[in-house]
This record gives C-alpha cells, structure tokens and sequence, in this order.
C-alpha cells in the first residue's frame, strides 16, 4: 500500500516553532513545548545535552543544529532577530512567500525544506510516520540561510519529483557501480592474460627438446689372455685398435671434443654420423684378417665419404627451420594481439563475448567457403 504523505504547511509548522526560540534567552533547559516539535533523534539530542550542560553561556539553541561552525552563526541571527507575536492571534506572523522543496534520501526518508527569508533561517523537516500522537513532519534541524546558495540542484518542488529524482540517482549509482566493477574486472582479466601470452612464449623454450648425442658404439668384450693366444697374432692386432671405443654406460660424451657443432634443432644424430664418416674417411685403411673358415680374405664394409655438400645442406635445412619457427611464433603473436584488440573494441561498443565469438566463427565459416571455391 503507497502511503499518501500530505505537503508540509509552513504557516501551520513555523510559529510554534518561532516562538520558542526567545526563550533560550531566560532559560537553560529547552521549552516543554518544544520537544513535540523536533525529530526523534533531535529531540532525544536536546534533552540529553540540555541536561548534562553545567555552562551557562552555551544556550539549548546550538543544539538545534548539528554542525558546529554553523550553531554559532544560528545563534547569532537569533540574537538579532525580533519575534513578535500578532496582538490579534498571539502567534508570530510571516509574510510573503515561504518556499518549500524536497528530497528523497532513501526508500523510508523524506525530507522538506522551509527557507525563512524574514528571519534568514531555514527549517529541514523530517517526515515522521510512527510518531506516537500522529504521523506529520518533525523538526530534523535549525539551520542559517545561506542565500542562493540553497540552489544545489538536490533538491525538488514536490515529493513526486522528489522520488523520481531519487530513483534516477539510485540507477545511475547502480550503473558507475557496474561499470566501475567491471573496467576493475577487465583490467584483471588483461593482466591475467598478459601473464599467460608470456607463460606460452617462454614454455616454447621450455618444450624445446635438447640435441640428441650421437650413438655411442658399445666396447666388444674384452679376450683373455689365452683366447688371445689362441687366436694368433692377426686377431690380437684386430681387436687392439678397439682399445680406445668409448663405453656406452661412460659419461663421458665424444661430442664434447667436437666445440665448433652447434646445438642442432634436427631429430636425431645425423650431424655426428656424417662428422664421423669423415674422420673415418681420413684414416689409413686396416689391412684385414682372413677368414678361419673358408681362407678367403674378410672384407669390412666402409662408408663412403660424406661431401661437403652434404654438411652444407644440413645446415642450410637447420637455418630454414628456426627461421620458420622464429616466423611462425612471431605470426601466432600478431594473430592473438590483433583478436585482443579486437575483443575489447567490441567489449567497449557494447558487443557481449557471445555475439563477438559469433562473429569470429561466422569470419572463419566464410574463409572455408572461399577455399572451397
């Protein structure tokens, strides 16, 4: 149910109030008259510090007012001010035009204001619903005039434009408040995938596989010294050049004697294989020994030499391929960039992520019928 609150009547709600006032002059403690007038909580304010106040030159009056710096000014106007009541009516009479604004705070708070040119005070009003006597407006605070600076564009001319000024407010609150929470969101998102596009460019190097050794030839096993004798002097000499072979449980790694190879990007041992078909076509030949069995010579199979040609393709080969890698992570980089620039255009235009992926995939949709045809 919408509770009807009626405008406050300046010229019903002022003179009580007004003539009170002067009093503060001949007594301490505030007027019992007073009291039914103000607000819950200013009323509840004025009788507490009334009470405990023990100086005498601190009037009841200041505490009509919340700020400080402006209870002074207050008391001051009234100082200087005449109330003189009507012979008639009794009452303190106001002429001319009394303005009346108002302003929406909350959904339970509606407050007016009564600005008092003859006496340069203004009223703020509180509408008090669970009033004891009866629902009205109550007296918030007390407060001096400050002229044309009243106009602070808050205020309105009735509570319907008083509510819907509230609510407007209460929208555009609610929309900084999105649009704030979500540049804040955004922002953490950018950093967050700023921080993976460099997790993926340095786990390339990560993944990278290192260059594989050559092939180590196992030692053959070793004779003893009487299946040596029986296998004659030619056999002792054969075997005798396998002296120097390295193991293959040896750490040791023959390709450390050969500094000026590269790390190689190639699967494999294929560099070591044709650098040691070239030292082994460098050595003077080994006469062979004959054969046991059927007395004809054993021919031991050689590789042939490896051209220099060969070594300079593989090289050319492992040049093309880290350039190609270099090309193709540098255009995957552009790719992602130029999606991001996108993506936050249309973010900013007012594009939901759904309807940009929407337009990505019907782009790409489009590519495939262009390459069909």
């Amino acid at each position: 149910m919408v509770e009807l609150i009626p405008p406050p009547d300046p010229r019903t709600l002022l003179p009580p109030l007004l003539a009170c006032l002067p009093t503060a002059f001949v007594s301490p403690q505030p007027p019992p008259a007073l009291l039914p007038l103000l607000s819950p909580i200013l009323r509840q304010r004025v009788q507490v510090l009334s009470s405990v106040s023990t100086s005498s030159t601190e009037s009841w009056l200041r505490l009509l007012c919340w700020d400080a710096g402006k209870s002074e000014r207050l008391q001051s106007l009234i100082d200087g001010a005449s109330f003189e009541p009507h012979p008639v009516s009794g009452e303190i009479e106001l002429l001319g035009d009394i303005p009346v604004t108002y302003k929406r705070l909350d959904e339970e708070t509606l407050q007016s204001r009564v600005i008092i040119p003859d006496y340069d005070l203004k009223v703020l009003y509180l509408w008090c619903p669970q009033e004891e006597d009866a629902p009205g407006w109550r007296v918030a605070e007390l407060l001096p005039s400050e002229g044309t600076r009243e106009d602070d564009g808050a205020w309105s001319d009735s509570i319907g434009e008083a509510n819907t000024h509230a609510r407007e407010k209460l929208l555009d609150d609610a929309l900084k408040a999105a649009e704030s929470h979500e540049r804040s969101a955004a922002h953490k998102e950018e950093e967050v995938e700023d921080d993976d596009d460099d997790d993926d460019y340095w786990a390339q190097y990560d993944a990278t596989p290192g260059r594989t050794p050559a092939a180590k030839t196992p030692a053959p096993m070793a004779l003893s010294s009487q299946q040596q004798q029986q296998q004659g002097p030619s056999e002792s000499s054969y075997f005798s050049r396998y002296a120097d072979v390295q193991p293959a449980m040896d750490s040791h790694d023959p390709d450390e004697e050969n500094p000026e190879l590269g790390p190689s990007s190639l699967t494999g041992d294929m560099l070591a294989q044709f650098v040691k078909r070239n030292l082994e076509d460098t050595k003077p030949a080994q006469p062979n020994h004959s054969n046991q069995t059927n007395g004809m010579p054993l021919n031991h199979p050689r590789p042939a030499s490896a051209s220099s040609a060969s070594s300079d393709a593989v090289a050319k080969l492992e040049q093309e391929a880290e350039s190609h890698s270099a090309y193709e992570v540098g255009v995957k980089q552009h790719i992602g960039s130029n999606i991001k620039s996108l993506f936050r255009l249309a973010k900013a235009t007012g594009i939901s992520r759904a309807e940009f992926q929407s337009l990505v995939k019907t782009e790409l949709d489009l590519l495939n019928i262009s390459d069909d045809d």
